[in-house]
């Protein structure tokens, strides 16, 4: 059997580049090393929100990927729900940069609303009020808990006659001949396609590792917390903070970004790329991070494994500076990678040949922005068209 499009990685990426290429009617193999998701798809606060990508290309790809997501979760029951996104300042400085952003929103016309200390602690009355100084909020964002929707998201796929998936089987090479790719497997077998899209995530090192471990990717190390369920705290939708607004590229163009002093804390907090954020679970329990840290992509066995005692030491300490909660157990502290592009695109994104194609290094916008990434990705491959990142310029 010759299959018009094999995807090889079925995280995020290559999961919604699965299900585009169905819609447009064609037979598809899905191939993914582990048995089931395991990296940065679902080790993640499964936050979506576009008011934090960088104001173009970027914000209007994770706006179109809300639409992707909305139509999606009627069949993923649970795993994905509209709550919002809600930004509080922690200064008087980082509250200006939220009625700047407020007011390019407007331009936009992507909504959003700004609240006064009083609305944001009549929104979540766990929030200090020492810590408020206003909020905005983005009403049409969503969560999603990964560790579900990923699951749901491979049954849903499965379901159809014209995908094939195949968990459990890692690509060693892609070989060309006579206008068919040859996909040959760890147990020798040879499967083959007429197009292959590799959505590798940070496993740069097993196919094509020239082009991908290049100078200007990184593989980055997360480091996040899961609570105990907190009973009668509730956090509504996407929590982020005054450490968020200033780490997040949608923030960097607002006029007072330049002017921004520098937070009064710790300096391991800049050093670690730690900016607090909150989810909360249906189970009351709240995920609580994160941390960034970088390696060079060209040495996977330079990456750190292990969970840094003093990252979650540090993380729970401003924690507690911006939330009252009855009691602070951890039930649980995990790491998530992901491969960054440092270039100007933020992706690599690639065609190899006319018939083998490379996306990957999208870092952590994947779950906002890569279900309509990689819908742009599939439509240009079908047309015989060579990789690139799409000029989005509207929100439709």
């Amino acid at each position: 059997m010759k299959f018009d499009l094999a995807i090889v990685g079925a995280g995020v990426l290559g999961s919604f580049a699965a299900l585009e290429a169905l819609k447009s009617g064609k037979r598809v193999l899905l191939l993914d090393a582990g048995l089931k998701a395991r990296g940065a798809t679902v080790r993640n606060f499964g936050q979506l929100v576009p008011s934090g990508m960088a104001l173009g290309p970027w914000r209007a790809l994770g706006i179109r990927s809300l639409s992707i997501y909305r139509q999606l979760q009627p069949m993923v029951e649970g795993a994905l729900w509209q709550q919002g996104s809600t930004y509080i300042a922690s200064t008087p400085e980082e509250a200006a940069l939220l009625e700047e952003m407020h007011a390019i929103d407007r331009a936009q016309d992507y909504r959003s609303q700004l609240l006064s200390v009083e609305q944001c602690l009549e929104k979540m009355p766990a929030l200090r009020m020492e810590y408020c100084h206003g909020g905005l909020h983005y009403p049409e964002e969503m969560s999603a808990e990964s560790g579900q929707l990923m699951p749901r998201l491979w049954s849903l796929l499965s379901a159809n006659p014209e995908l094939t998936l195949r968990a459990g089987t890692l690509v060693r090479e892609i070989r060309e001949r006579g206008g068919i790719t040859d996909i040959l497997t760890s147990n020798n077998e040879v499967l083959h396609a007429d197009q292959v899209l590799i959505c590798c995530g940070h496993q740069l090192n097993q196919l094509y590792p020239a082009i991908t471990q290049n100078a200007q990717m990184k593989l980055c190390k997360l480091q996040m917390l899961r609570s105990e369920p907190v009973i009668g705290t509730r956090l509504p939708g996407n929590l982020l903070t005054g450490l968020s607004i200033r780490r997040y590229e949608a923030f960097h163009s607002c006029p007072s970004y330049e002017k921004l002093p520098q937070p009064l804390l710790d300096p391991r907090y800049g050093e670690l790329g730690i900016h607090m954020l909150f989810r909360q679970s249906a189970d009351g329990s709240i995920i609580i991070g994160d941390s960034h840290e970088y390696f060079p992509a060209n040495d996977v066995t330079s990456i750190d494994y292990e969970v840094r005692e003093d990252i979650n030491q540090l993380m729970l300490e401003e924690a507690r500076n911006i939330l009252k909660l009855p009691r602070w157990t951890m039930a649980r502290c995990w790491n998530g990678y992901y491969s960054q592009d440092m270039s100007e695109q933020k992706v690599l994104m690639r065609s190899v040949s006319e018939k083998i194609h490379l996306v990957t290094g999208i870092g952590g916008k994947g779950m906002t922005t890569g279900p309509a990434l990689v819908q742009s990705a599939v439509q240009q491959l079908l047309r015989g068209e060579a990789l690139t990142l799409p000029d989005v310029h509207s929100h439709a």
